[in-house]
């Protein structure tokens, strides 16, 4: 507890030896109210503001503690220990790629720091690049056998990719090294759920959810399993209740970046407002030179719909054919529809674009394709991104030749997955941490996605989850057919496929367990849960063909 009496330092290192003193007895409250008055004195070092960030971190401020971290920074450049703390920082809060920019920098000053190696993989495998997480999980352990977090990243990445084996081998190296190692506990927990064994994960997961230290984003982890344990046990009402306990843990920690101003929701409410007072020629291609627009791809293809509705499933089965080239949930449409669906301006805007601008805009989009990596082409090219669903009227009018596979699946199986899933937080994402922001969000992007669908001249094949289910050859081969490329018996094998992949989707194991015909209709055995949203999800479950119970 903090001395209660007001520290009095004369000098800067007298200041800063005071502060290590009352960090080293684990007094972060005594440090920074030191730290404190020093600063008030005018002294300033790199400690003093440090050791204020450390206590606001510790009080869950993160966003505070940057600050004084970045005050810290701009004295001590190249401190590894601070720039670990800054990266570790901004992984907390979600700011992803900005950590890892940090980590490379703390890496390129002491390229052998295991600890930075280790917190540059869990900022990648929250960013869903569990490849590379992998490497640099690999490279801490090469550095320092004994890391756990490191070891127990290497058991999640293997247990995402059904090597149960090794993810059960590196979970317990890790609690060799530490017995209260969070992640492999978690770890050990999704191994059991993955067997059926409920009872047991459940089990495991309740004392680490009594501990103190499990908080913020492994917490939500932690508590998303249990509802996965509940699930298999049949007691849907508690399970529900533990996923939105891991939910209310995110947005408590995402609010601050994603809780204010105008949401994506509103925004895609008023693009569905545009559409419906367009004229025709909005969202049709005004040709320009008489020519079709050039592109690189044999044919051009976007795969959408919506989050859990099968994009990933298709996905991975076309990627099983030789002729297909394909970008999983990179959005290369980006800046384009920040500058031109976003406003009622920018609307207008867009419908005017035509010869030289119109290139110019493709030209963005295959630049940003080949920027993620993917080469197009002579191969059929397909976008799967299933928020593009919001940007159909940007595709039409940049791109009249390509072809739209549009996911469905239950709009009720759709909300449900969605809201007990964890994606990667960012500001559509943050709308699935409520039952009512998921069900409003998956309303207004199909309200687009009805209107562009029905008034331009895009060519769409409606895809449906439950038919590839139940008939997988008969619908692939009709998907085949419609994007113009042989079906391939290899396609049959996308689950293995899928394994040697690094697949971004939440829905990554389940499509590198194959087929499974349990996921559909799962939202009556929730039926109590979702009746607060009912009303907005039925009338799509009627427009798209689905039963009312």
């Amino acid at each position: 507890m903090s001395d209660p009496s007001e520290p009095d330092p004369q000098s800067t290192s007298e200041a800063v030896n005071a502060v290590a003193a009352a960090a080293a007895a684990d007094d972060f409250g005594r440090a920074s109210t030191i730290a404190d008055a020093a600063l008030a004195k005018g002294y300033i070092h790199p400690a003093l503001f440090n050791a204020r960030a450390l206590w606001l971190q510790r009080q869950g401020r993160d966003s505070e503690a940057l600050d004084e971290f970045q005050r810290a920074r701009a004295l001590a450049t190249r401190d590894v220990t601070l720039l670990n703390a800054i990266g570790l920082c901004m992984t907390r809060l979600g700011r992803l790629k900005e950590a890892i920019d940090v980590f490379d920098e703390s890496l390129r000053t002491s390229p052998a720091h295991a600890p930075t190696h280790q917190r540059k993989g869990a900022a990648l495998a929250m960013s869903g690049e569990n490849r590379q997480a992998g490497q640099s999980w690999q490279r801490a352990v090469q550095l320092q056998p004994g890391n756990a977090e490191a070891l127990a990243g290497l058991a999640s990445i293997a247990a995402a990719d059904g090597n149960g084996e090794g993810a059960r081998a590196c979970s317990e190296r890790a609690l060799r090294s530490d017995p209260r190692n969070a992640t492999a506990h978690a770890t050990l927990a999704l191994l059991d759920v993955e067997r059926s064994e409920f009872v047991a994960a459940e089990q495991r997961l309740r004392p680490l959810l009594d501990r103190a230290d499990v908080a913020g984003h492994g917490r939500a982890v932690a508590l998303g399993l249990l509802g996965d344990a509940l699930d298999g046990q049949d007691r849907t009402s508690e399970a529900f209740e533990a996923q939105r306990a891991a939910n209310a843990e995110l947005h408590a920690l995402h609010a601050p970046r994603f809780g204010a101003g105008r949401s994506p929701c509103e925004v895609v409410e008023a693009l569905a407002g545009w559409l419906a007072t367009a004229a025709p020629e909005t969202l049709s291609f005004a040709a320009d030179s008489g020519e079709p627009p050039e592109q690189p791809a044999r044919q051009q293809v976007f795969l959408l719909g919506f989050h859990r509705s099968g994009t990933t499933l298709l996905e991975q089965v076309l990627r099983s054919n030789s002729d297909v080239t394909s970008l999983e949930e990179r959005d290369a449409l980006g800046d384009l529809a920040e500058r031109y669906l976003t406003s009622a301006d920018g609307f207008e805007r867009m419908a005017s674009l035509a010869g030289p601008s119109l290139a110019v805009a493709r030209a963005e989009y295959w630049r940003n394709v080949r920027g993620f990596g993917v080469e197009p082409n002579g191969k059929v090219f397909v976008d799967k991104h299933p928020l593009n669903t919001i940007k159909l009227p940007l595709i039409a009018r940049l791109f009249p030749k390509a072809k739209i596979l549009f996911a469905m699946r239950d709009p009720r199986d759709v909300v449900l997955s969605c809201f007990r899933r964890h994606f990667e937080i960012n500001a559509a994402m943050f709308q699935y941490l409520t039952l009512e922001g998921t069900a409003r969000f998956y309303d207004a992007v199909m309200r687009v996605g009805d209107l562009a669908r029905t008034t331009s001249s895009l060519e769409i094949l409606e895809h449906r989850y439950e038919t590839m289910i139940l008939d997988f050859e008969g619908q692939t081969k009709a998907v085949c057919a419609f994007i113009g490329v042989p079906w391939d018996a290899a396609m049959k094998n996308f689950a293995a496929t899928a394994r040697g992949q690094d697949i971004r989707s939440p829905s990554a194991r389940q499509v590198r367990r194959g087929l499974y015909a349990g996921s559909v209709g799962q939202w009556r055995r929730y039926r109590a849960e979702l009746e607060p949203v009912l009303p907005i999800l039925q009338p799509w479950a009627e427009r798209f063909g689905y039963p009312p119970d």
